[in-house]
């Protein structure tokens, strides 16, 4: 019994365990002196760090986003770059390959 229940527990927790995947996102990279690194994080400030960066599904709002820039984020040379992360999905089915998460 014990046994069969480990089992079940087991189980249903690999059929809701989600699924590691590359999933393509657009940022906008700035010059910001003394940064090595800057991103847009909003339309009026920046970060130095790629994690504070805001993300969009495709080029096109990250565009968009550019046009909404006041003046002092605009003076910096706005570039949109894609970048690939990982993002943890349920899969479809089980047949889904990929890192579990």
């Amino acid at each position: 019994m014990r046994a069969a229940l480990l089992s079940l527990l087991f189980t249903a927790g690999i059929a809701q365990a989600g699924v590691l995947v590359n999933s393509t996102v657009w940022v906008v990279a700035l010059k910001c002196s003394g940064y090595q690194q800057c991103y847009a994080s909003s339309n009026g400030s920046y970060t130095g760090n790629l994690n504070g960066a805001r993300r969009f599904d495709d080029a096109a709002s990250a565009e968009r986003f550019i046009s909404s820039f006041t003046s002092s984020i605009r003076d910096k040379s706005p570039q949109i770059q894609s970048i690939v992360e990982q993002v943890c999905v349920q899969p479809a089915d089980n047949r889904t390959n990929g890192k579990p998460c």
